[in-house]
C-alpha cells in the first residue's frame, strides 16, 4: 500500500505541475496580449532593449513600427549595423532625418554608405557642412565626385582634395589600376592646392631600360650613301643577255674579287658608287644586260663610348649605328653626364656634337650621325640646370644650354597648365654660393609686362614654382536640395532668384514654400550670411522675394517633410504591414487599409474600432469610433470613414484564430492513412485514431509512444533539477573529503564516487528528454470515452510500430545484448541468458523498462521477495521481480554498484537517481 500511495502522490505532483504550467502559459498568453495593447510611450528604454533583442523579426518589427520617435533613436544605440539598416526602412521620411542626426558622429558614415540612393539624397540635404565633410571623406573617389558634381557648393567648405586622399588612404586598399594622370585628377575634380617638389631629371630614363649585352644589327636594309668597308658582304645580280649571280665579301684590304673582272676596290665608296663601278666593269665583258646588288650582311664596328656614361668602354656595333645607338649599347648617360653636348671625334678632329634635348623633345635626329669603327662618343660633365614644380604639364629638372630663359624653361616643360596662377611665379635662387634668395614674377600676358618677365634669364640651380590657381569657382552661383536640378550656373550681373526658380516646375514634389535660403559670402572677409525669403510667394509673384544674387551664393530649397510635421494615421491588428502611414489629402480608412497591405486571414471584419484626439479648451481626450470593416472596404460611408491627423485603427483578430490553426496531431507508423489531422477542441486520441482509419495488423499497441510538448518542457526542467542537484552533492562531497582526515581506502572510495557522479552528471547534461507520456493505446481503442482516452493537444505525436522481435538486457552483466524475445519467459530467464549480473552490478536496484514507457524495480519487492507490485493492476502480484513476465521490447537494466559509508551523508546514491530519471522524465540514458 505503501509503494501505492507514493505512485499515486507522483501522479498528482505531475498532474498539478502540468496544470500549474497551463496556467502559467495562460497567463504568459494574456500578458503579452496586453503588452501589444500596451501604450508604447511608457516602455523604458531597458524594456524596449530587452523587447528588441528577443522575439521574432515580425514581432520586433511590429514593435518598432510603435516606437516613439525618441524611442526608436535610443533603441538605435542597441542595433548592431546590419540591424540598423534594417530598422532604417521601416522609418517615414522625417524619421529617417531625425533619427539619423541624433546618430553618433563615427556611425554616420558607415549607415550612409549602406543607404540607397533615395534615403540617401533625403537625408544629405539637411546635414551640416562638417558632417557632409565626414561622409565624402569616407567615399571612394568616384562616389564623391558624383556628389560634388551633385552639389558644387560643397566645394566652398569642404576639405581640400589633397586631405580628403590623405584620410581615404589609409581605408581604401590599394588599387591595381593604373594610377590616374595629374590631368585627369584635376578634370575629375581633384583641384590641386600645392605643388610636388620630388623633381626629376628630364630625359634620362630612356635608356633606363637598355639591355645589359648590346647585338649590332646586321639584317637591316641600308641606304645609297652607306659606304662600303672590311667584312660587308653583298650580292650582285645579273640578268638579260647574261644571268648570274655573285656573293662577295669586303677583304680586310678594303677589295673584292668578281670572276672574269678581277679585283676592285671598294672600302670607302658609297653603296651607290660601288654599283656605278661594278656596272661599268661589267660592261666591258657583256652588252644589254641589267645588274643590282643587295646587302647580304653587314660589317660591325668598332666604337668607343666615354665620359659620364653607365658603362664605359669600347663597343662592337652595326655599320648603321648612330650616337643613340652607341650610348644605348653603352647603358645611356648618368645623371651627372650632359644630354646636350654629347661630342663625337674620329681621329684627332671633333666630328660632331649632338643636343639629345632635340631627339627626346622634337623627335628629331638630325644630329645623330652615323659612327665609323674607330669613332669616339664622349659624354661631359652635366653643365647648368634648372627645375620647374607646379602646374606645368612635364615638371623636371633640365639642362640648360647658354643662355636660357623662363619661356625657354617652360617650353621644356610641355608649357604652363591653364591651372597655374601667373600672378606670382616664384623662382629659388643660390646668390652667390652663400644663400638662398626667392624672386617673384607676374608673367601675366600684359603688354610690357608679361612677355618681359618671360624673358627673365635663369641662373644655374633655379627651381621655377608654379603654383595653382585657388580652387573656388568664381562668376558662379549654386541651386541646392529640394530642386529638380541642382548643379552651379553662370552668375550674370543683374541674376536674380527667379532666374535660377522661374515656376514649380523647377522643383521637386512637395517643397517647403514658407521658407528658402541664400547663403552668401560677405566681403571683406567672406564669412557665410543667410538671407532668407518666401519660396512660395516669390513663385505667386512677389516682387519684393524675387532677391537680387552675387556671386558665389547659394540657394537652399528645402523639403516639405524635413521641416514641418506632416499629418500622421497608425492601424495596428491584423494587416500585413502595420504601422504609422502619411495622411493624404481626403484619405479615408479604406484608403488606410490599402496601404497596410489589406487584411490577414485571421482579421475580425465585423467590428474594428478608430481612435481619435478630441482636443478641447481645457482638456485633450480620446474618442473610440466603431466600424466594421467589411462595410468600409465596401464604401459604406457610416463605415469608410473620414480620417484626421492622429487617427488610429485596430483591426481585432477572430477570436482563438491561430490556435484553431494550430490544433493538429500528427499520427506514424502502424495506421491505415498516417499523417497530420485537424480536431476540435475537446477531442479525445481514439476519435483521430478512428479517422486515420485505425491500426493495422501488425501494430504493437503496447509499444505506442505518444509524445507532448508540454510534457517535454516539463522534463526539461525536471532534469535541470537533477543536474543542479547532483552539482551540489559533487562541491558538498568536494568539500567535506578536504576537510575531513581520511585513511587510504576510505580516500580510494570517495574519489571513486566522485568519478561516478562526475560522469553520471556528464551523461545527463548530454541525455535530451523525449516528451513520452505513459499510455494504454488498448484501452483507448477498446474503451473510447474512458479515462485513459486522453484529449489531445496541438503538437501531439502518435507512433505506433510492428512488434519487435527483441529484448534489451544493458549495464553491469556479462554480455549486454538484445535477446530473441520469446513469450511466458522472464526477467529471470533473460538475466540467465547474459550471464547474469557481474561483480560490479548493483543487485538490489534491477529494473525493467517497459516497452509501454513503465518502470517495475527490484525495490518494489514486498513480503520478503515473494510478492512483486503489479504497477498496471495496481495490486501485488505473487512471485518475485525475476519471476515477472517480460514483453516485446522491453529493456532490463542493471546498474553499477556505488560504495556508501554512513558518515558520509551528502553522498546519494547514483542508481536512485537514474531510477527517478527513468520514472519521472521518460528518459533511458543507455549507459546504465
Amino acid at each position: 500500500m505503501h509503494s501505492n500511495n507514493t505512485v499515486s502522490k507522483r501522479l498528482y505532483g505531475a498532474f498539478f505541475l502540468i496544470a500549474l504550467l497551463f496556467m502559467t502559459a495562460m497567463s504568459h498568453a494574456a500578458d503579452l496580449s496586453v503588452q501589444e495593447k500596451m501604450a508604447t510611450d511608457k516602455l523604458s528604454d531597458t524594456d524596449v532593449e530587452r523587447l528588441l533583442k528577443g522575439g521574432s523579426n515580425e514581432d520586433r518589427r511590429r514593435l518598432f513600427r510603435q516606437l516613439t520617435p525618441e524611442q526608436k533613436i535610443a533603441a538605435f544605440r542597441h542595433l548592431d549595423l546590419e540591424e540598423k539598416v534594417l530598422a532604417f526602412k521601416l522609418l517615414n521620411s522625417k524619421e529617417k532625418k531625425t533619427v539619423f542626426m541624433a546618430l553618433e558622429d563615427p556611425v554616420k558614415p558607415e549607415l550612409f554608405s549602406r543607404l540607397d540612393e533615395a534615403d540617401q539624397e533625403l537625408i544629405f540635404i539637411g546635414l551640416e557642412d562638417r558632417v557632409k565633410s565626414e561622409i565624402l571623406a569616407g567615399m571612394r573617389d568616384e562616389q564623391r565626385q558624383k556628389w560634388m558634381s551633385r552639389y558644387p557648393g560643397l566645394r566652398l567648405m569642404m576639405p581640400t582634395e589633397t586631405e580628403v586622399e590623405r584620410k581615404t588612404e589609409t581605408t581604401i586598399a590599394p588599387s591595381l589600376e593604373e594610377k590616374p594622370s595629374r590631368i585627369e585628377e584635376i578634370l575629375s575634380g581633384a583641384f590641386p592646392q600645392t605643388i610636388d617638389r620630388e623633381l626629376r631629371q628630364f630625359g634620362y630614363d630612356f635608356f633606363g631600360a637598355s639591355p645589359a649585352a648590346f647585338t649590332p644589327f646586321t639584317d637591316v636594309p641600308v641606304g645609297e650613301d652607306y659606304i662600303l668597308g672590311p667584312g660587308d658582304i653583298f650580292i650582285i645580280y645579273l640578268w638579260g643577255n647574261v644571268e648570274d649571280q655573285y656573293t662577295v665579301k669586303v677583304t680586310p684590304e678594303g677589295a673584292i674579287v668578281i670572276p672574269r673582272v678581277g679585283s676592285l676596290t671598294v672600302a670607302g665608296l658609297t653603296f651607290r658608287e660601288t654599283r656605278r663601278l661594278l656596272e661599268s666593269k661589267f660592261k666591258e665583258y657583256y652588252a644589254d644586260f641589267s645588274m643590282s646588288i643587295t646587302m647580304d650582311q653587314l660589317r660591325s664596328i668598332q666604337v668607343f663610348v666615354i665620359g659620364e656614361v653607365q658603362r664605359p668602354g669600347a663597343y662592337l656595333v652595326s655599320g648603321l649605328s648612330t650616337i643613340v645607338d652607341a650610348l644605348y649599347a653603352a647603358g645611356g648617360p648618368r645623371k651627372t653626364g650632359s644630354l646636350r653636348a654629347v661630342k663625337v671625334a674620329r681621329g684627332a678632329t671633333e666630328l660632331a656634337t649632338m643636343d639629345l634635348y632635340t631627339f627626346l623633345i622634337d623627335g628629331r635626329k638630325i644630329e645623330d650621325i652615323r659612327l665609323r669603327s674607330g669613332d669616339t662618343v664622349l659624354v661631359p660633365v652635366i653643365g647648368g640646370v634648372a627645375g620647374v614644380a607646379g602646374n606645368v604639364r612635364r615638371p623636371g629638372i633640365y639642362e640648360m644650354k647658354g643662355a636660357t630663359t623662363l619661356r625657354q624653361l617652360f617650353e621644356m616643360a610641355g608649357g604652363i597648365m591653364p591651372t597655374g596662377h601667373l600672378q606670382n611665379v616664384v623662382v629659388e635662387r643660390m646668390s652667390a654660393n652663400s644663400r638662398r634668395i626667392v624672386k617673384s614674377f607676374n608673367m601675366q600676358d600684359k603688354p610690357g609686362t608679361g612677355q618681359d618677365q618671360m624673358d627673365t634669364l635663369l641662373v644655374d640651380g633655379d627651381v621655377v614654382k608654379v603654383f595653382p590657381i585657388h580652387r573656388q569657382m568664381r562668376q558662379v552661383v549654386f541651386l541646392e536640395g529640394h530642386v529638380k536640378y541642382p548643379r552651379e550656373y553662370e552668375f550674370k550681373e543683374g541674376m536674380r532668384i527667379g532666374d535660377l526658380i522661374p515656376s514649380y516646375d523647377a522643383l521637386l514634389p512637395e517643397p517647403f514654400l514658407h521658407r528658402a535660403e541664400i547663403v552668401r559670402l560677405t566681403p571683406p572677409d567672406l564669412h557665410p550670411e543667410i538671407i532668407e525669403f518666401d519660396l512660395g510667394a516669390l513663385l505667386d509673384g512677389d516682387a519684393d522675394q524675387n532677391i537680387a544674387l552675387r556671386d558665389m551664393d547659394r540657394i537652399m530649397v528645402y523639403d516639405l517633410a524635413e521641416k514641418s510635421s506632416l499629418p500622421q494615421v497608425t492601424i495596428n491588428g491584423a494587416v500585413r504591414v502595420p504601422g504609422t502611414y502619411r495622411l493624404y489629402q481626403g484619405m479615408r480608412v479604406k484608403d488606410l487599409i490599402f496601404r497596410a497591405g489589406s487584411f490577414l486571414p485571421s482579421a475580425y471584419m465585423e467590428n474594428a474600432s478608430l481612435s481619435r484626439i478630441s482636443v478641447g479648451r481645457e482638456t485633450t481626450d480620446m474618442t473610440a469610433i466603431d466600424f466594421s470593416p467589411s462595410k468600409a472596404i465596401a464604401g459604406n460611408p457610416q463605415d469608410d470613414i473620414a480620417l484626421r491627423p492622429y487617427d488610429a485603427i485596430y483591426i481585432r483578430e477572430i477570436p482563438r484564430f491561430k490556435e484553431v490553426l494550430e490544433r493538429k496531431l500528427t499520427v506514424e507508423g502502424e495506421f491505415a492513412f498516417p499523417g497530420e489531422y485537424t480536431f476540435t477542441e475537446g477531442e479525445r486520441l481514439s476519435s483521430v485514431i478512428e479517422r486515420a482509419g485505425g491500426l493495422t495488423k501488425d501494430a504493437y499497441l503496447f509499444g505506442a509512444v505518444y509524445i507532448r510538448e508540454d510534457v517535454k518542457t516539463l522534463q526539461k526542467e525536471r532534469l535541470k533539477e537533477y543536474v543542479n542537484q547532483l552539482e551540489e552533492d559533487i562541491l558538498t562531497l568536494t568539500s567535506q573529503s578536504a576537510e575531513t582526515s581520511l585513511e587510504q581506502e576510505e580516500t580510494a572510495i570517495i574519489l571513486k564516487t566522485l568519478a561516478a557522479k562526475k560522469q553520471l552528471l556528464e551523461k545527463i547534461r548530454n541525455s535530451e528528454p523525449t516528451g513520452r507520456m505513459v499510455v494504454d493505446l488498448e484501452k483507448i481503442i477498446h474503451s473510447p470515452q474512458s479515462e485513459q482516452d486522453l484529449k489531445v493537444q496541438p503538437g501531439d505525436r502518435l507512433i505506433v510500430k510492428k512488434r519487435p522481435d527483441y529484448v534489451n538486457v544493458l549495464g553491469e552483466v556479462y554480455n549486454p545484448t538484445a535477446l530473441l524475445w520469446t513469450d511466458n519467459r522472464t526477467t529471470g530467464n533473460y538475466l540467465d541468458q547474459v550471464g547474469g549480473p557481474n561483480d560490479n552490478a548493483d543487485e538490489k536496484q534491477i529494473y525493467l523498462v517497459k516497452a509501454n514507457g513503465t518502470v517495475i524495480s527490484k525495490k518494489q519487492e514486498g513480503f520478503w521477495g515473494i510478492a512483486t507490485w503489479d504497477t498496471d493492476n495496481h495490486r501485488w502480484a505473487l512471485g518475485s521481480f525475476e519471476s515477472i513476465e517480460v514483453e516485446a521490447g522491453d529493456t532490463i537494466i542493471v546498474p553499477k554498484r556505488v560504495e556508501k559509508y554512513p558518515w558520509l551523508r551528502v553522498v546519494k546514491s547514483i542508481t536512485e537517481i537514474t531510477f527517478q530519471i527513468a520514472v519521472s522524465a521518460g528518459v533511458l540514458i543507455a549507459a546504465f
